[in-house]
Order: C-alpha cells, then sequence, then structure tokens
C-alpha cells in the first residue's frame, strides 16, 4: 500500500467538500478570452543516418475547440517532406536517405484559447461503446488490472463512495491521487513505482491517474503537450483526459486543475503516442522554440 509522504500531508476531501467543487466550477460557455498566437518552432536533430531510408514522423496539433495552427513551413533538405493535417493524429512526415546528420525545421503558429467549462459529474458508463473500449482496457504502461492498483482504490478510494449514493467518482480519485501522490523532481515515472513510493514526476503521477480511472471503468487517456511558457528546451507537459456526455474533458491530478487547460498549453499527441519517431537506421531529438505575438481582439 502506498504512504503518503510525511513531508507534505494533504487531507482528502469529503464528498461533500468536492460537490462543492462542483458547483463552484464555471459554467460550460462561460468567457474564454481573447485566443493568443504563438510562433512555435521544433528544431530537430537527425543522426547516425547509414545511407539506407528513413522515415521521421513529428505530432502536429491536433484542431481542437481550444487550439487551431496555420501554415505549416517545413526546412528539410535532402528529405521529403508531407504534412498531413486530417485525421486524429496530424504530423509531418519526412521520408529520405539519409547519411551521417541533418538538421530539420518545422515552423506554424498556434493560436490558443483557454476553455472554461465545468467538468459534470464522471461515473463509469454501464456498457462503454466500442471506440471507448481501448482507454478502459489495461496496456503496458496503464495497467489497471494490477493488484496494486486495485489495492490502492479500495484502501482511499472506496471508503469515500460507501453508502454516498451516486457519486462522482472522477472527483474522489482525483483528490486520492493529489493527496496521496507527491510531485518530485526526481520521482518515478512509471505507475506502480509511483505507486510504491508514493511519488512521481508529473508524467509518472498522470499515468497513475490514468491508470486509477481505467481501474474503475472510467475511460481515460493520457495526453502530451507544450507548455509554451517553459523555459525547457522541450516544454513538455502531461496532463489526462476523462469521457463523460460525449466528449473528454481535461484534468491534471499532478497540477491539480479540473476543466481548465491552461492558456499557454497546446495539445499534441493522446494515450502514449511519441511526439518524434524514427523508422530506420537513424536516432533523432528535438528542442521547441515558442514565442508569444500578438493577443488577438
Amino acid at each position: 500500500m502506498a504512504r503518503a509522504p510525511a513531508r507534505r500531508p494533504r487531507a482528502l476531501l469529503s464528498l461533500a467538500a468536492v460537490a462543492a467543487l462542483l458547483l463552484a466550477a464555471p459554467r460550460p460557455g462561460g468567457a474564454a478570452g481573447a485566443p493568443a498566437r504563438w510562433d512555435v518552432t521544433f528544431a530537430v536533430r537527425i543522426t547516425g543516418g547509414t545511407g539506407a531510408p528513413i522515415a521521421v514522423r513529428l505530432a502536429l496539433p491536433p484542431e481542437t475547440e481550444a487550439q487551431a495552427i496555420g501554415d505549416v513551413a517545413v526546412t528539410a533538405r535532402g528529405l521529403k517532406a508531407t504534412v498531413v493535417r486530417e485525421g486524429p493524429e496530424p504530423h509531418v512526415l519526412l521520408r529520405g536517405k539519409l547519411k551521417g546528420s541533418r538538421r530539420v525545421a518545422v515552423r506554424y503558429a498556434v493560436h490558443r484559447r483557454r476553455q472554461l467549462a465545468a467538468v459534470p459529474a464522471v461515473q463509469p458508463p454501464a456498457i462503454p461503446p466500442a471506440e471507448l473500449v481501448p482507454f478502459v482496457r489495461p496496456s503496458p504502461v496503464f495497467q489497471s488490472r494490477s493488484i496494486l492498483v486495485r489495492e490502492f482504490l479500495e484502501t482511499n478510494v472506496s471508503p469515500l463512495l460507501d453508502g454516498a449514493g451516486p457519486a462522482d467518482v472522477m472527483r474522489a480519485i482525483f483528490q486520492v491521487t493529489r493527496g496521496r501522490l507527491a510531485w518530485d523532481r526526481a520521482g518515478k515515472t512509471l505507475t506502480l513505482d509511483v505507486i510504491r513510493s508514493g511519488k512521481g514526476k508529473r508524467i509518472g503521477i498522470e499515468r497513475a491517474f490514468t491508470t486509477f480511472l481505467r481501474c474503475a471503468r472510467i475511460p481515460a487517456r493520457l495526453v502530451e503537450g507544450l507548455n509554451l511558457s517553459s523555459s525547457t528546451t522541450r516544454k513538455r507537459v502531461f496532463w489526462t483526459e476523462v469521457w463523460a456526455q460525449g466528449r473528454w474533458w481535461p484534468v491534471s491530478a499532478s497540477q491539480g486543475w479540473v476543466g481548465r487547460t491552461p492558456k499557454n498549453y497546446v495539445e499534441l499527441t493522446r494515450d502514449g503516442q511519441r511526439v518524434l519517431t524514427v523508422d530506420g537506421p537513424a536516432r533523432a531529438r528535438y528542442s521547441v522554440q515558442a514565442v508569444r505575438e500578438e493577443t488577438q481582439t
């Protein structure tokens, strides 16, 4: 059983307090503010080419209610670039024969609007639709059938729900995850390691949260994106999406927000898909530069 770190105890909220949080949340359709524009540049360095064919795939932000991107410009000397914007996984695909190393630049503008919407009470669907089954089943990353995961929920979440009637299961799991798993820069990243140690990096806490939700039969998926305001070179950030009332809702157990994705966050990939992949005898790394140009009215 995971223990709460002694250095940061947190009281678990009662269901009444959880309900109060729900009632205090902004209503759907509330003012979201003017969109912000960011100019984003991915600098990709490909190394180790042997002269054999390679394929490099870089994720692009999908079009959503909260974000849209402009034209995509690619500089990739000696490689054929294809920009795929349709479908749930837009991306840039680079193909060609590479010997040695190559630098590639992918540039686009992101228009980002913060969505202020109240996440409804989330309960497991009686029978998940076929398209949601992949988001409730276990996987090598989300081990929702693990005894350790079940014991964590039975010990910490079940007491909040017993005898309370219809409850917001997602928020109960959210508050327990916040209370029992502490963020640590040097923490673990894999779900079971995070539970055992009681602390993890942000990706580890979000993986654990996603796993808990799937164990409770709530469709959930991990999201990787960019924190455009970050000073780090890759600007990686992670959160979770849960399914309720016909749509996906953003929630972050590692940062403590529900339904209010920060305006400087841009979604890139979902459910463990990598931002950058290489097929062939080569390696690739990327860094990101983002400049906020203006605020539109």
